[in-house]
């Protein structure tokens, strides 16, 4: 078999793999997970049994603390799978670049972050197991670092992508300092208290040096990675001539630099920089939905049965719901917060503390849904059968769907004082879980339909 289609391969299985192990532990399987002789509840877990509702956080401290560790270290392994995945696919269409020798390397990284922060963080909390964590984030780091100098760009779309891989690792690099953190124990005691504080209220941990590092770097690597995944998906198609498509391009470039630059400044900044991201994002989502526009070449109606007019469909109503459902939404947030505007009382009144976590953990959960959907459709591109847009289709409505009504689930429901949450919410309960379920439908067909073709 080919190198690059194995790598593709690997990239996909451990994406579904880790995708299933998040599935796994979600509320609605409690039951599935005790048939399985697997805890029902996870140390430091959100969920009270006493009143069968979920807490903003578990009451007690360092339970609280190895909850959010076991979310961040999940999460990074979810990325750093989502970062291989991204390469591979760039690989498949620029062998002249990227060969097996950074592939195999970043997969090792990748392996390394996974098995680390999975072990770490479900079965044993021993430092071996979080060294193998950080040893794979940092080979993650070297294979990003050998991939830009051997990048030599040919056209105006490749220049794009260099800024965003080198503003990408400047994002990591800030990551590197939150986590050195650790080595002081003061410095991570405040850190931590810091991110318990921040789940009522983010004004609370603006004091913090390090949480404000930690929300400047999350917003760079997320923003970035999903512009480069967005930018892959034009490649694959066939970038568009023109002098307006030239335009749109470096309109791309402005924007990953201005949001990237916002996203940093966090750090030293604060609330004030904070503020920036929002204009920034619209630059970059403006010039990413022009230029969805101008590559052409497929008919909606092709689409159902040509996986690269699915990819085209794809980002373009991508880019329509990050206007819609991510930038839209998160404009009224932010002119609400602290005026009484769209929401009464002012969104980060106490009433509203249940809203303000959700937003601001669907937020990024939307962004990586996003993310990983439209990576998918880039590999299905790869496959010549109408089976794979139908199964990239069931992905993407399931998407679309999960992601306009998480935002109703999210500001859609009164203030209230605060009270446990039951998760029985009626958006998410006939709309949410729904869609997610068909998306997860559509994602495993797509894996299973990208397997049986490579292994034709």
């Amino acid at each position: 078999m080919d190198p690059i289609r194995a790598h593709m391969i690997l990239a996909l299985t451990l994406a579904v793999l880790l995708l299933g192990w998040g599935v796994l532990l979600s509320p609605p399987f409690r039951e599935l997970r005790a048939s399985l002789g697997l805890p029902t509840e996870l140390p430091g877990a959100r969920y009270n049994p006493e009143v069968k509702a979920a807490e903003i956080i578990n009451k007690d401290e360092e339970g609280a603390k190895f909850f959010l560790a076991r979310v961040a270290h999940y999460y990074h392994a979810l990325f750093a799978t989502l970062l291989y995945g991204m390469l591979v696919a760039f690989s498949s269409m620029r062998r002249d670049l990227i060969g097996a020798d950074i592939l195999n390397i970043t997969l090792i990284g990748t392996l390394f972050t996974m098995i680390g922060a999975l072990i770490y963080s479900y079965v044993s909390r021993t430092f071996f197991w979080h060294g193998l964590f950080i040893a794979g984030l940092s080979i993650l780091f070297s294979s990003g670092l050998l991939t830009l100098l051997r990048f030599r760009p040919s056209k105006t779309l490749d220049l794009a992508l260099i800024v965003a891989l080198i503003l990408l690792l400047g994002g990591g690099a800030i990551g590197a300092y939150v986590g050195s953190s650790y080595i002081s124990k003061e410095a991570s005691g405040g850190f931590e208290r810091a991110k318990i504080l921040a789940r009522f209220n983010p004004d609370l941990a603006e004091d913090n040096e390090i949480w404000r590092a930690m929300t400047g770097h999350l917003h760079t690597m997320v923003a970035l990675a999903t512009t480069i995944t967005f930018l892959l998906g034009v490649y694959r198609i066939g970038i568009p001539n023109g002098r307006f498509a030239k335009v749109s391009i470096l309109l791309v470039i402005l924007g990953e630099l201005v949001m990237a630059i916002a996203s940093y400044s966090v750090w030293f900044f604060g609330k004030i920089a904070h503020l920036i991201i929002t204009p920034a994002a619209l630059i970059l989502i403006a010039s990413t939905l022009i230029l969805s526009f101008l590559v052409g070449g497929y008919k909606f109606k092709e689409s159902f049965r040509e996986p690269k007019g699915l990819l085209l469909w794809g980002l373009r109503l991508g880019n329509i719901w990050t206007w819609a459902f991510i930038a839209l939404p998160g404009a009224i947030v932010a002119i609400s917060l602290r005026k009484p505007l769209f929401f009464k009382p002012e969104f980060r009144s106490e009433l509203w503390d249940w809203a303000e976590l959700s937003y601001n953990i669907g937020h990024w959960h939307i962004i990586v849904v996003l993310w990983g959907v439209m990576l998918l459709l880039v590999y299905l591109a790869d496959v010549r059968s109408k089976w794979a847009s139908v199964a990239g289709w069931l992905s993407l409505i399931g998407m679309l769907g999960a992601t306009a009504a998480t935002n109703l689930y999210m500001l859609a429901n009164p203030p209230g004082p605060y009270s446990p949450n039951p998760y029985s919410n009626i958006w998410l309960s006939t709309i949410v879980e729904p869609s997610l379920i068909l998306m997860s439908i559509g994602i495993a067909a797509s894996y299973l339909i990208f397997l049986l073709d490579s292994l034709k």
